[in-house]
C-alpha cells in the first residue's frame, strides 16, 4: 500500500515508509490470525458437533447391525469418494484459487463464469461414474469384495456420488467468500443430524444395513440442496448463463496437475479398508472404521483451521507476503500441535475402555487405535505444507507427494493387511502417512525456505509429558466403571495440560485470539441471560 507523501526532510522518508510498512504488515498478520482463530473456531465448533452426532451414530448402528453388517455398510460408501473425487477433476482446488481473487475484486462476470464451469464439468462426470456404478454393482461385489451382499449397497450408494461432488465444490464456493458459517451450518450441523434421524427411523421400521445407507444419500440430498441455498444468497443464481466469463483451460490447466494428487490421497484415505475388504476380512473392515473413526478426532481442527488459512494463504502469495505467510505457517502449527497432543494421549490412554462403547468385538481394535493415533498426530504436527505448496503454484509437487504415499500404503497394505489383519492396516495408514508429511516439510522448506516450527511449540510439547505422567500416576487409583473412567481420567488429563499451559503462559498471537473471544463472550453473555430471563 502506497504512504502519502508529506512537506518532511527527504531522508526522513524512507524510515516513516519502512515504520508504516511494518505497522500495516503487522496489522495484516493480525487480522489474518484473527480471521484464521475466528473461522476456525467457527469451523471447529461445527465439527465437535458434527463428530458428537456421528459418535452417537456410529454406536447405535454399530450396536443395532454388528461388526460385520457395519463393515458392508463402510465397504459400500468407501467407493462413493473415490469415483465422486474423479468427477471433480481437481477443479475443488482451481475454484478456490480464481474464485477469491474475482469475489475480491467484484467481477461478477468472471465469479459466474468460475462457477459454470467448476460446477457444470464436474455434474456431468459424476452423473454418468453413478450410471456406471450402478451397472457394474454385481461384479464389483462379487469379482472385487466376494460379497454378494454388497450389491444393493453399491447400487444405492450410486446415487450418492453426484450430491458428494457438487457438494464438494459448493463447500470451495462457500469457503472462497469466507463464510464458513454457512459450511458449518450445513455440512456440520444439518447433515449429520439429518443422517442420524434417518436412520434411527430406518433401524425402526426394521431395514438394518440397506437404510443406514439409504438414509446417508437422502442427508445427502438435503444438504447439497441447503448448500446452494446458501450461495444463492452470496451470489445470485438467477442470472443468464451467457452473463459470464469463462476461463474453462485456464482453470482447468490449473486443477489437472492437482487432480491426480486428490484422486490419490483420496484412494489411499479408504485403502485399508478396501483391501481388508478385498481379503475378505468384512468384520475387520467395521472394526477398523471404529478406531478410524475415533482417531480422526484429531484431525478436525487441523482440517478447520487449513481449510480457512487455504485463501489466507493463496492472498498472501499472490502479494507476495512471504514473511507473513511464514509466521501464518509457523502460528497455525503451534496451534494444531496444542490442540492434538492432548488428544493424542487420551487415545493412548484410554483406548480399550473408548471401543467398548460400541460392543466388545471394537475391542480388538485397541492396538490400532493406537497406532492410527501416532500418525495422526505426526500428521497435524507437520503443519499446513500441502495447503502452502497448493496455494504457491507447486501443484505437481503436492500431486508426486500423492502419488507417492499411494505407492507406500499399497505396498504396506499388501505386505501387513493379509498378515496382521486390522493392526497391520492401522500400521500400514500410519507409516506410509509420516513419511509423506515429513516428507511434504522438506520440500516447503526447500522450496520457500520455511518451517512450521518455533521455540514456542516445546510448551504444549512439555505440558503434555506432564499431564500425561500424572494421569498414568492416577490411573492405578481409578477403579470405576468403564464410562465413569473416562470420564474422569479426561477430565484430570486435560485439565492439568490446560493448567500447565496457563503456567508457561501465552504468545502475543494467542493474547490477541483469547481478547477476541473474552469480548465476544461479554456480548453473548448478557444477551444469553436476556434470553434465559
Amino acid at each position: 500500500m502506497a504512504v502519502p507523501q508529506t512537506e518532511t526532510a527527504s531522508q526522513t522518508i524512507p524510515e516513516v515508509d519502512i515504520a508504516n510498512t511494518k505497522a500495516l504488515a503487522d496489522q495484516t498478520f493480525q487480522q489474518s490470525i484473527l480471521f484464521t482463530a475466528k473461522g476456525g473456531s467457527i469451523s471447529f465448533a461445527g465439527r465437535i458437533f458434527e463428530y458428537i452426532i456421528r459418535f452417537g451414530f456410529s454406536i447405535i448402528v454399530a450396536r443395532a447391525i454388528g461388526a460385520e453388517q457395519y463393515g458392508l455398510y463402510t465397504l459400500g460408501l468407501a467407493v462413493v469418494p473415490i469415483v465422486s473425487m474423479l468427477a471433480l477433476l481437481g477443479l475443488q482446488t482451481g475454484v478456490v484459487a480464481y474464485l477469491a481473487p474475482a469475489i475480491r475484486q467484484r467481477d461478477e462476470t468472471r465469479i459466474w463464469g468460475i462457477i459454470q464451469v467448476c460446477v457444470g464439468l464436474p455434474a456431468v462426470l459424476s452423473i454418468l461414474l453413478g450410471i456406471l456404478l450402478f451397472v457394474l454393482a454385481e461384479p464389483v461385489a462379487i469379482l472385487g469384495f466376494h460379497e454378494p451382499q454388497l450389491i444393493p449397497i453399491l447400487r444405492i450408494v450410486s446415487l450418492d456420488i453426484p450430491l458428494e461432488a457438487l457438494g464438494f465444490i459448493a463447500y470451495q464456493i462457500i469457503i472462497s467468500y469466507k463464510k464458513p458459517k454457512y459450511s458449518v451450518l450445513t455440512n456440520n450441523l444439518f447433515l449429520p443430524l439429518a443422517k442420524l434421524l434417518l436412520t434411527v427411523v430406518f433401524l425402526a421400521l426394521g431395514v438394518e444395513v440397506l437404510g443406514v445407507v439409504t438414509a446417508h444419500v437422502i442427508a445427502s440430498a438435503l444438504a447439497l440442496a441447503l448448500m446452494i441455498y446458501y450461495i444463492n444468497k452470496l451470489f445470485p443464481l438467477n442470472r443468464p448463463l451467457r452473463a459470464a466469463k469463462r476461463n474453462t483451460r485456464q482453470l482447468l490447466q490449473y486443477s489437472l496437475p492437482v487432480h491426480l494428487g486428490w484422486v490419490l490421497n483420496t484412494i489411499r484415505g479408504t485403502l485399508e479398508t478396501l483391501v481388508l475388504g478385498f481379503v475378505g476380512l468384512t468384520t475387520g473392515v467395521g472394526i477398523f472404521a471404529i478406531a478410524g473413526r475415533l482417531s480422526t478426532l484429531g484431525t478436525m481442527f487441523f482440517l478447520a483451521i487449513g481449510n480457512i488459512s487455504t485463501p489466507i494463504i493463496a492472498d498472501f502469495h499472490n502479494r507476495g507476503e512471504i514473511g507473513l505467510l511464514k509466521k501464518l505457517y509457523q502460528t497455525t502449527t503451534k496451534w494444531l500441535v496444542m490442540f492434538n497432543v492432548p488428544l493424542f494421549l487420551f487415545l493412548v490412554l484410554f483406548s480399550k475402555p473408548l471401543l467398548s462403547i460400541f460392543g466388545s468385538d471394537f475391542t480388538y481394535g485397541a492396538p490400532a487405535l493406537i497406532i492410527l493415533a501416532i500418525g495422526n498426530l505426526v500428521y497435524t504436527g507437520t503443519g499446513l505444507g500441502a495447503n502452502i505448496l497448493d496455494m504457491t503454484n507447486h501443484t505437481k509437487v503436492n500431486s508426486a507427494n500423492s502419488a507417492f504415499l499411494v505407492i507406500i500404503t499399497i505396498t504396506t497394505d499388501l505386505l501387513l493387511i493379509p498378515r496382521w489383519g486390522v493392526i497391520g492396516a492401522a500400521a500400514a495408514s500410519a507409516f506410509s502417512t509420516v513419511i509423506v508429511n515429513v516428507i511434504c516439510l522438506i520440500e516447503v522448506h526447500l522450496l520457500l525456505k520455511m518451517l512450521p516450527y518455533e521455540l514456542a511449540i516445546l510448551k504444549p510439547i512439555l505440558a503434555g509429558l506432564i499431564a500425561a505422567a500424572i494421569t498414568i500416576l492416577l490411573n492405578h487409583y481409578l477403579v470405576l466403571p468403564s464410562l465413569l473412567y473416562l470420564l474422569v481420567g479426561g477430565i484430570v488429563l486435560w485439565g492439568i495440560y490446560a493448567l500447565v499451559l496457563i503456567i508457561f503462559g501465552f504468545s502475543e498471537e494467542e493474547l490477541l485470539v483469547i481478547t477476541a473471544f473474552r469480548a465476544r463472550l461479554k456480548i453473548l453473555i448478557p444477551l444469553m441471560k436476556s434470553v434465559l430471563k
